[in-house]
């Protein structure tokens, strides 16, 4: 198993917070777990979704290490709702 946790907060459909640790890379493991958290808001025909991942250890090298990878997550995400498919670069994540 590459990561775990535990959902903490669910309020359907506006919100979904949960604890989350990296279990495969022991220094990333070692941090502990974090809290993310995605929040859900109608925004007139669109809808706004606001994701945030942190940690209450001063300069997490999980938070800067999934601080890259969030971006393109998010955008493959847009790209499969809008279009049924993924991001390339993501789709190879999981064969990877």
């Amino acid at each position: 198993m590459a990561d775990s946790g535990e959902i903490v907060e669910i309020e359907p459909p506006q919100r979904l917070a949960l604890t989350w640790r990296h279990e495969i890379d022991p220094a990333m493991r070692a941090e502990g777990y974090s809290r993310l958290s995605y929040d859900i808001q109608q925004r007139g025909a669109s809808v706004k979704l606001r994701v945030v991942h942190e940690m209450e250890r001063p300069q997490s090298k999980l938070i800067e290490a999934v601080s890259d990878g969030w971006p393109m997550i998010l955008s493959s995400l847009k790209s499969l709702l809008e279009t049924g498919e993924p991001l390339d670069e993501t789709s190879r994540w999981q064969a990877g």
